[in-house]
């Protein structure tokens, strides 16, 4: 009996000893914020410039080849940069189909004109 509760008691014991959680650090943290070198991007101007970039650059490039990041570019991280180069590929692509409707409607007024 006295073994029973020897071992009940540690066993108590141990599982008040093991609950008890350590004191947390109620302290805000303090940061300082280190001095800025570089001035603030304006990342409407700079995202804008980088579309309008990357619409031109995919005039000059050939299907499969992979253009050069454009320096209008560099204020942006990969994120807004991918973003911005997407919406310069759908610019170049209306670009492309805006083109194709124009030689069409020709090739149509001239087929028309032919008697």
């Amino acid at each position: 009996m006295r073994i029973r509760h020897a071992i009940a008691t540690t066993g108590l014991l141990l599982a008040l000893s093991s609950s008890e959680t350590p004191p947390v650090d109620t302290k805000p943290a303090t940061t300082t914020a280190a001095p800025s070198t570089t001035p603030p991007v304006d990342t409407a101007a700079a995202t804008e410039a980088c579309i309008e970039a990357v619409r031109q650059s995919l005039k000059t490039v050939t299907s499969g080849e992979d253009i050069e990041r454009p320096t209008e570019c560099e204020p942006l991280d990969d994120s807004a940069y991918l973003e911005a180069y997407m919406k310069g590929l759908q610019k170049r692509n209306q670009d492309g189909r805006d083109e194709l409707q124009r030689q069409i409607d020709e090739a149509a007024s001239a087929d028309a004109a032919t008697p």
